[in-house]
Formats: structure tokens, sequence, C-alpha cells
């Protein structure tokens, strides 16, 4: 037996961040900075800002309406822009008339990381969220701290616009020596992908397990698996190949920062946290390629710890809270890849102690908990969702 996972150094402190982002850049209802001070406000330690085929670098500039016309993408509007300037100084935003049409300047990253950073407290990170699609299938990867713009590579099938996608990411980290990851966004959006799309993918280890947006159907239906069951079947296969485990983010691919309900892609619905070294681009990349993070919508963890015999979790608990812990993994013995078959991604164990604790018993591929609190999530992606968090698998084989 062995186990094929780093563990969290004592030295370590978990920082809190979101992979997934958007801003007026591309498809958002809200400028960057305000979108920044949501995070940064709210406890964040660090933002990937990941719009769609843009990269926050050169000279954009937006119409700023009188009265939102509706319609997609959201609009600036004369009332956001006094908010704007209301928050940060009017000499903070640069506006012009451009043939009779106010138009306002979005502020670059540069600009932004000298307004919002400060060292050991708030980092920002460039990132890019490539959307591609084959066909009608739209296909969306995040690629988080890139040095470069990527475009849509396209590709002659629906694994294959994946995997051109993900290469180009290696390959601008191999030539530029800049740490990066990718990451497959929302499978279950428009359904657009399967447990087979994501088996055989190389050069990937991060999917999101968790997306906060009202379209991306993480519970799955009659017909699809949801994207805890995925995940099941993504690591069993590949585990069984010897390949990487696949590892589960949970993001809130925010697009709204003035209206707040269900139904809405707000902010602050699901994040990482991550155990490194240091609040820096390199150490947060780092350690979230050796499994040291879990993903959360609100539930905190104090310490997870494993060994050959057992997996230990300890809850950071809340008051009046039940925690119910339950460690899910496929046994040595499953014989075929099925949504139904209950030999992958069973619940091998579940408890309500803390901390929560699993002894393996050496017929287990691999073991993740996901710990659900009876707590009911503020401003969930749907209604009733409770709070929950997902550690990364311990492979065992």
């Amino acid at each position: 037996m062995f186990i094929a996972c780093n563990k969290h150094s004592e030295s370590d402190q978990w920082f809190k961040g979101n992979l997934h982002t958007h801003t007026f850049w591309s498809d958002g209802d809200a400028p960057p900075e305000i979108t920044i001070d949501w995070y940064k406000n709210n406890g964040y330690d660090f933002l990937a800002l990941s719009d769609h085929n843009i990269l926050s670098i050169s000279e954009k500039w937006i119409k700023v309406y009188d009265k939102d016309p509706g319609g997609w993408p959201p609009s600036m509007t004369k009332a956001k822009l006094n908010d704007v300037q209301n928050k940060f100084g009017s000499e903070w935003v640069n506006t012009r008339i451009n043939n009779d049409t106010l138009e306002m300047q979005l502020a670059t990253l540069d600009k932004l990381k000298i307004k919002f950073e400060s060292a050991n407290e708030f980092i920002l990170i460039q990132s890019e969220e490539i959307s591609d699609v084959y066909e009608k299938t739209p296909i969306h990867i995040n690629a988080t701290n890139i040095a470069e713009f990527i475009p849509p590579q396209g590709g002659n099938s629906i694994f294959d616009v994946l995997q051109r996608n993900i290469n180009a990411v290696r390959e601008q980290r191999e030539s530029t020596g800049q740490a990066m990851i990718a990451h497959i966004n929302h499978p279950n959006y428009e359904w657009a992908l399967l447990s087979e799309h994501l088996i055989n993918i190389q050069g990937d280890s991060f999917f999101e397990v968790y997306n906060g947006h009202p379209l991306v159907n993480n519970w799955g239906n009659n017909e699809r698996p949801s994207t805890d069951k995925m995940w099941d079947m993504v690591l069993t296969m590949r585990i069984n190949r010897n390949y990487a485990p696949m590892y589960g983010l949970a993001v809130d691919d925010a697009h709204a920062y003035y209206k707040y309900k269900i139904g809405k892609a707000n902010p602050g619905r699901g994040w990482v946290m991550v155990k490194a070294k240091k609040l820096n681009a390199d150490s947060i990349i780092s350690s979230l390629e050796s499994g040291n993070f879990y993903s959360t919508t609100g539930v905190l963890i104090k310490k997870i710890d494993y060994n050959y015999q057992s997996y230990l979790i300890h809850i950071n608990e809340k008051p009046g809270i039940t925690y119910t812990t339950q460690f899910i993994g496929s046994t040595v013995n499953f014989d075929s890849l099925d949504d139904n078959n209950k030999e992958i991604g069973k619940i091998l164990f579940e408890t309500e102690m803390n901390p929560a604790k699993y002894n393996f018993t050496g017929e287990e591929m691999y073991v993740r908990a996901k710990i659900i609190s009876d707590k009911i999530q503020d401003n969930p992606y749907s209604e009733g969702d409770l709070e929950m968090a997902w550690t990364q698998p311990v492979v065992l084989k």
C-alpha cells in the first residue's frame, strides 16, 4: 500500500481563495475594482480574475448607459460609475466622451495590483477562462497564473478540444518556466462533458466539483450524474490506469455583484482553502498540485491528517451545528464504469464525530471525504443547499 498524496506541513497556513471570477472585462456585471473589493472585504486571501478569452492588460473602454438597457452581456451604467467614484475617488476612474457617448476605461491588472494587493494579506492572480466550443458544446478551461493570453485552440471532438487547450497551458508553462495550472470548468453546464472525457485527459489534474453559477447542474438529474458522482467515476478509472488523480475544486464563477438571490451568479458560494507556505502565486499553485487544499461552500477544517492506517479530519465547528463526514471511495474489486455501480464512489464510513476518523481496510483504491453540515448555506446555488466541504483523495493501491 502507498499513499500518493502529499501531507500538510504543520508550518503552512490556510489561505482562502477563488479561482473563477468575472468582471466587465468579459461578461461580469461589475468593474474589476468592485469585484476585487468584495472578495478582499469578505476574508479572501487570493483571487484569480478569469474573464473569458481575455487578459486585463490592454486599454479597454466600455459604454456608460444612463439606465441599464438589459440583455447580455451586462452593461455599465451611470449608477455603477457613481458607485466606483464614491468608493475609490473620482481620480481613480478614467472617463471620456467618444462620439457623444460617455465611456469608462477598465482598470488593468497592473493598476489593480497596486491598489489592492498587500504583502501576506491579499494577492491577485492573472487567469483566463479559455472558452471554446465543439459544434454547439461549450468547453471551458481555466488557466490560472498564466503569463500570456491563450486563444481557444479548437479541435475535432470534445476530448480533442479539451486536450488541445490543456496542452496550450502546459506548453506555456514549459516555455516560460512560470507555475500555472489548467482546470476543467463546470462539466455539467449544458451537459457538455461526460466522465469519459475527463478520464483520459493528460496534463490536468483539476475540475470543478462545485460551481456556484445557477446554470451548471452540479447535482445532476435523472439521466446524468452529479459532479460528485462524476468525480468518483473519473478517480476510479484514472487510478485503475495508473494516471494521476483528479482533484475537485469549489468556485463561485461569479458574474453578478449588485443583486443577490438564488438564480444570480453571486460571489462567495464556493471557494478553496489552500495550505501553503507563503501567500504568493507559486506557493498556491504548488500546494494545489500537491492536493494540499480542500473545497468548501462554508464548512471549515482545522487540520487534515493521514498515514498508512487512517484518515483524520478536524472540523472547525460552529456552535449548534451538526457535521456529518462521509468517507467516500471505490473498492479494488469494482467491475464496470457505470453511474449505478455501487462499488464506485460508495460511502465507506459515516460519522458525526469530530475529529472524523476512517481506518483503511486495504480494499480501497482511494478515499476522499465530504463533510455536510445541517446549516443551510447563505444565498445558495439552489434552494435548501447545506454548507459542505470536500477533501482531496488519498490514493491507496
